[in-house]
């Protein structure tokens, strides 16, 4: 009787264990893939940001230069959409309007330019060269302004806007992301397309836009 007793405790896990144990063993691998997942969009959303960093110091250099050679002007009438700074929320929750940051800048028009992956690719096939057409002296304008100043070009392949006062020569924003289809001002975030009125922290984490500017 004794040995069959520990024959039984010596047979290994019963059924009840091992459904114990793959149940642990299921939530410790959700657990990981769920942090890795969360970490891996921690990363991309700061890259954003670095990016779009990096693309406002090359453009605020590239301004400085346009104003000693005196092409401000040439530029201002490539850009020709204005910011709507009444519709633009910034970081900090409130209207760009009624924010006393970069009150220098704001005194006045702000011009954008903006790009997506599409025209990126057709800038660098040359199909805008010689085109006196709107959407091509924009594009030229826009890409124009990385080419002297910006080592690592593969970073235009993705959504670029560029808000800049030309009276002062300065860039008030740079907002960038490799995970949306196109940037808009007007139209609602949808299918890819992002509106980048909301500068928010929550909003920009959540569709990965990054972000660098003076508000």
């Amino acid at each position: 009787m004794r040995n069959r007793k520990r024959q039984a405790s010596d047979g290994g896990f019963t059924l009840v264990e091992l459904v114990v144990s793959f149940v642990i063993m299921l939530i410790l691998v959700t657990l990981s893939v769920a942090g890795v997942l969360a970490y891996q969009d921690y990363a991309d959303y700061k890259r954003q940001n670095s990016y779009a960093q990096t693309l406002f110091s090359a453009a605020q250099t590239k301004l400085i230069d346009y104003s000693v050679r005196g092409q401000m002007e040439q530029l201002e009438e490539s850009a020709s959409n204005t910011v709507d700074l009444s519709l633009i929320v910034t970081p900090d929750g409130i209207p760009a309007s009624e924010s006393e940051r970069a009150g220098a800048v704001k005194n006045g028009n702000i011009y954008c330019l903006v790009g997506d992956r599409d025209s990126y690719e057709k800038y660098r096939a040359g199909e805008y060269d010689g085109r006196n057409d709107r959407e091509s002296r924009a594009y030229r304008a826009l890409y124009g302004i990385f080419d002297e100043f910006l080592f690592d070009k593969s970073i235009l392949d993705a959504c670029i806007a560029i808000e800049f006062n030309p009276d002062c020569g300065q860039v008030y924003s740079v907002l960038y992301s490799d995970k949306c289809s196109k940037f808009t001002y007007m139209e609602t975030s949808r299918n890819g397309r992002v509106n980048i009125n909301d500068r928010q922290e929550d909003y920009r984490n959540e569709y990965m836009i990054g972000y660098y500017g003076l508000d």
